[in-house]
């Protein structure tokens, strides 16, 4: 324990010394801070979208129910009387299904800033709406939003090497490597202790910056203290994994500059050269389909479908959907100004586009599938996916944000549906209970906890691989 506080504070009074290290460190929280900044800001700007849009379907909703009582005039009584129709509450009340940023979403924004977090839904589906897709800056699409967690996972492993390259090689460039030797305590000890100083630092340093951003994110409640908990677990065993690099490199024995030129060759490896390798098979083997296709294919379709008989369209939505078949009326339904043509059509045209886009689904998911897998053999990239779970902002909510909005929009067709067959108008209170979105929380905490042991096999294998290196260069006296 002497020997531990000893090592401790001649740490302490070496840092104060060290203005390169303290520089380091500087620039390091600064770089954090803004990074928080950085990532609040685009979360604060998706929830001004997200309560202008809650404002703008309030306002709208106003309006409607004003069309039912406005009768002054007699185009205002005709609009009284069709203020009701399925078709124009379908148009102009359309429900907005809406993905909200969870708690620490700023701090790992993931995929939120390229994928859409709001869609109108209608009772048929638009293949080529993008209206709920923002125009953004093409440079910014490109470099990616800067946020807490690329810090963490790019900058930290940087700051990490700054601080303990040189810790074997200086006791050798400055002649204490020999008195060390002398001591009774092992230079093994030494250096551990000497490394378990430069973690706590880290940790202090991070763990000031994660502060700071649960407090910029606003976290609370009971869910998140579990965001906390899991952005600080796999925060600290990402830092000891990278201490266990620089652990196994300085068992190495170089110099201060080959050791640290090894450690940035690692993190080259690990954050630069693996995930571009990882991304080029992926590209080779699995190359993204062009959604060109999908569009292309929607156009054509809207043509042919348009162009059926309205007696044949009728009769394949009769076949499809029997739950409407106490509506039909073979008078109406065979012409084209009949409703059951109508929604015959969206339905007949969005079953065949969803078809061809099935198949471009299913090949962009399963390279999502082989990207997961190949994650695992790189703790940095199972680092973002980790943050990314945490935050609900990665590419796995996307998808589960899509399935929900499906599933919501079979319910709100129905729901116009059962009213624009019988040509029924809905009534001003039945305005009220219009189906509404609400997206479900996905969040896996077992999930993260069982994806964290990539992280742990990596360190392990390092701090086995230096202790195997430490017993083949020990001699009389142990490093």
């Amino acid at each position: 324990m002497n020997l531990f506080k000893t090592i401790f504070r001649f740490e302490w009074i070496q840092l104060k010394r060290q203005y390169t290290q303290l520089l380091a460190l500087a620039f390091f929280l600064i770089i954090g801070c803004y990074a928080i900044y950085s990532g609040s800001s685009l979360i604060k700007h998706q929830k001004t979208v997200i309560d202008t849009l809650n404002q703008q379907y309030n306002r709208d909703y106003d309006l409607v129910v004003k069309k039912f009582t406005d009768t002054l005039t007699p185009e205002t009584k005709a609009q009284a009387a069709n203020a009701g129709m399925p078709q124009a509450i379908d148009f102009r009340l359309p429900p907005i299904a809406i993905n909200e940023p969870k708690g620490l979403a700023s701090l790992a924004i993931g995929q939120r800033d390229v994928n859409p977090y709001y869609q109108k839904v209608m009772s048929y589906v638009n293949f080529l709406d993008n209206e709920n897709v923002e125009l953004n800056n093409p440079s910014t699409l490109f470099a990616g939003n800067f946020d807490l967690s690329f810090v963490i996972i790019y900058l930290l492993p940087l700051l990490i090497i700054t601080l303990c390259y040189n810790s074997y090689a200086e006791e050798k460039e400055q002649g204490t490597y020999a008195l060390l030797s002398i001591q009774s305590a092992s230079i093994s000890k030494i250096m551990i202790y000497k490394l378990l100083f430069r973690a706590a630092v880290v940790l202090i340093v991070t763990g000031l910056l994660s502060v700071i951003g649960f407090i910029v994110a606003n976290i609370n409640g009971i869910t998140g203290l579990s965001d906390i908990l899991l952005w600080c677990y796999i925060t600290v065993i990402y830092i000891a994994f990278w201490f266990a690099i620089c652990h196994f490199f300085i068992k190495l024995k170089n110099n201060s500059i080959v050791t640290a030129l090894k450690l940035v060759g690692a993190w080259l490896f690990f954050l630069i050269l693996l995930p571009s390798i990882t991304n080029s098979y992926l590209s080779l083997v699995n190359p993204i389909p062009l959604r060109a296709n999908l569009a292309s294919f929607a156009r054509h379709a809207a043509e042919e479908v348009w162009e059926t008989k309205p007696t044949v369209l009728t009769a394949e939505f009769n076949k499809n959907n029997p739950q409407y078949n106490s509506s039909i009326n073979l008078a109406k339904d065979s012409t084209k100004k009949g409703q059951r043509f109508i929604v015959g059509y969206y339905d007949l045209l969005e079953r065949e586009v969803s078809n061809y886009a099935k198949v471009i689904n299913d090949e962009i998911e399963h390279r999502n599938t082989e990207a997961q897998l190949l994650a695992k053999f790189n703790p940095s990239v199972t680092m973002q996916y980790l943050y990314n779970a945490i935050a609900q902002s990665g590419r796995d909510d996307y998808k589960d944000f899509e399935k929900q909005i499906s599933t919501f929009q079979k319910k709100w067709k129905h729901h116009i549906y059962s009213k624009q067959l019988i040509e029924v108008n809905f009534t001003k209170e039945e305005l009220k209970d219009l189906p509404k979105f609400s997206k479900t929380n996905t969040k896996n905490s077992i999930e993260i906890l069982k994806g964290s042991l990539s992280i742990w096999t990596g360190l392990i294998l390092f701090l086995l691989f230096a202790n195997w290196i430490g017993k083949r260069k020990s001699s009389s006296i142990n490093f």
